[in-house]
């Protein structure tokens, strides 16, 4: 056979530099893949100290790509629960379902009713994880306009039209009363949260949970982004966004140095934030347990 002609001796030191960079590139992505499997191991394993820990111990980072982020999303305007919008990713459901079925709670209230999906999906898991000792899921919002029959009809599920700028109005000592611990609360309303926080920690007892939900900066940022880009959309729309996406990162922010502030009280469940890798999905150390 006839021999392949000598390489170049200007062309040689580029191709050990790019088989360098290359494998450089290999190893850091092995690193990083080994280090997600360490992080994930850890967060489903049963020693306390690893899996439960303070917000200020954690990283305002995430595992997630952003094109995982936006196919989270479009899987998510499709999701339906019972034929009703749902309004929850692929990482939501696998994390409420194994919440519900650890925690066992006799009690859950969903903050943003929107068409009821959410409650309705709490409501049927409940019942089929927790049985006959479970009570009830109190779901409310500021308009329940659009919330559809199949939910209302559910027997397990209350609703009431109320804001959380008035949460305490509804929750008052004796309807909290009547609503057996353990609670497991969603919030998914995000406006007024900093009145709505402080009634939630009066309220909460030791062993229950609230997942606070949308809470990723990553997402917010990929909003904010896309919202300035987007050019179907009106000025109205714009603005409705944008109002939204604030809110979202002020809800963020004061549940950040809430739990700083309460640190005793407070133990983010990395077993859950964690399920995927680092803080995939949409709530960066947001799935809360009340220890004290």
């Amino acid at each position: 056979p006839i021999p392949p002609p000598p390489i170049p001796a200007t062309i040689l030191p580029v191709m050990q530099a790019d088989v360098k960079r290359l494998r450089t590139s290999e190893e850091a992505k092995e690193a990083r893949h080994e280090d997600i499997a360490a992080r994930v191991e850890a967060a489903g394993g049963t020693d306390a100290e690893e899996r439960f820990v303070k917000v200020s111990e954690r990283e305002d980072d995430t595992d997630m790509s952003e094109d995982t982020l936006e196919a989270l999303y479009i899987g998510q305007a499709r999701s339906t629960w019972k034929g009703v919008p749902l309004g929850k990713s692929a990482c939501d459901w696998q994390m409420y379902a194994l919440l519900i079925e650890e925690l066992q709670p006799r009690t859950i209230v969903d903050l943003g009713s929107w068409a009821g999906g959410s409650a309705l999906f709490f409501a049927d898991f409940a019942q089929m994880l927790v049985g006959d000792s479970f009570h009830k899921v109190v779901s409310l919002d500021i308009t329940l306009k659009s919330v559809r029959q199949v939910a209302r009809r559910h027997p397990k599920i209350e609703f009431h039209e109320c804001s959380t700028e008035h949460f305490g109005n509804l929750f008052t000592q004796e309807f909290s009363s009547a609503l057996p611990h353990p609670w497991l609360i969603s919030e998914d309303a995000h406006y007024h949260f900093d009145k709505l926080l402080p009634v939630l920690h009066a309220l909460m007892q030791p062993g229950d949970y609230l997942v606070v939900e949308d809470t990723s900066l990553q997402m917010q940022s990929w909003f904010a982004a896309h919202n300035d880009a987007s050019e179907g959309k009106s000025l109205e729309e714009r603005l409705h966004t944008k109002e939204a996406v604030e809110q979202l990162r002020k809800k963020t922010a004061f549940l950040k140095e809430h739990c700083n502030q309460h640190s005793d009280k407070y133990r983010c469940d990395t077993k859950y934030t964690d399920m995927f890798g680092y803080n995939v999905g949409k709530h960066w150390n947001s799935i809360l347990k009340r220890v004290a």
